[in-house]
């Protein structure tokens, strides 16, 4: 699994819309939020704005936290035409939450998980760790060839890696563990979504490959940041949960971290 920074993210105009058409969307709006017109296609120009702030950002200086701000900022407001647009774009992050919730809720509970996954009762018995995460990503986010489940699968893996490093079992996570894999996984994905689509600026701009580099993780980890404090207090407010729940925690997360994107990268 994988995804590359190189990749020169969508374009503009008037034939490209923000939201492709093939993205399953189901409003990306949380009930109750106010509804922004849908925005149909790319403004000519809607990454001039990003490109500027986050290339002086992959070039250093005391200043590059306010250019890494300030192109969030445009990322959300220009690049998606606001972060309800943002928040429609990644609805199929929010679904993948749901699934991930579901199964892993399931395990937790000795119940045999649902049919949709295409997992026998007792397929991960004896299994290693490396290979029960193979298997329920398979089974969450099939490969269906387009770079938003791959984008997803490898966030996913990520999440579900990252707490067997730190000792924890698949098959019996407890609640609390359950809520850092999905609010791992929400603020990978939607980090990994903003690296392909304007990642190339940070790296090109960068007085060297590893300074680029560096600039890029940096990035990636203010955004799970800004992600992860909305998800844990979306969660707080949900209660008790299931998979529906899950899916518009998830949802609103998303579109309050857009928000908060906007906010602090307010530009003149």
């Amino acid at each position: 699994m994988g995804t590359s920074a190189s990749s020169k993210g969508p374009g503009s105009g008037p034939d490209i819309p923000i939201v492709p058409p093939w993205v399953d969307d189901d409003g990306g709006i949380p009930p109750g939020r106010p509804q922004q017109p849908p925005v149909e296609m790319a403004p000519a120009g809607r990454w001039k704005g990003v490109r500027t702030s986050l290339g002086k950002f992959g070039g250093g200086g005391d200043d590059r936290r306010r250019h890494l701000e300030r192109g969030l900022g445009h990322y959300s407001r220009t690049g998606m035409g606001g972060s309800g647009n943002a928040a429609r774009r990644m609805a199929g992050t929010a679904r993948t939450a749901g699934s991930l919730y579901q199964a892993l809720d399931a395990l937790a509970n000795g119940q045999p998980l649902p049919a949709e996954f295409g997992i026998l009762p007792g397929a991960l018995a004896g299994r290693s760790s490396e290979e029960i995460v193979d298997i329920l990503v398979d089974a969450i986010r099939p490969i269906d060839g387009t770079q938003d489940a791959e984008a997803a699968r490898d966030s996913a893996a990520r999440a579900l890696s990252e707490i067997v490093e730190e000792g924890a079992d698949l098959l019996n996570l407890s609640p609390q563990q359950i809520d850092h894999v999905l609010a791992t996984m929400v603020g990978n994905d939607v980090a990994l979504r903003i690296e392909l689509d304007v990642g190339k600026a940070v790296i090109d701009k960068a007085p060297s490959k590893g300074a680029g580099l560096d600039r890029l993780q940096e990035m990636k980890d203010y955004v799970r940041e800004v992600v992860a404090v909305q998800y844990a207090a979306e969660r707080a407010r949900a209660g008790q949960v299931d998979r529906a729940a899950v899916e518009r925690v998830a949802r609103e997360a998303i579109l309050q971290a857009f928000e908060v994107f906007e906010v602090n990268g307010d530009v003149e």
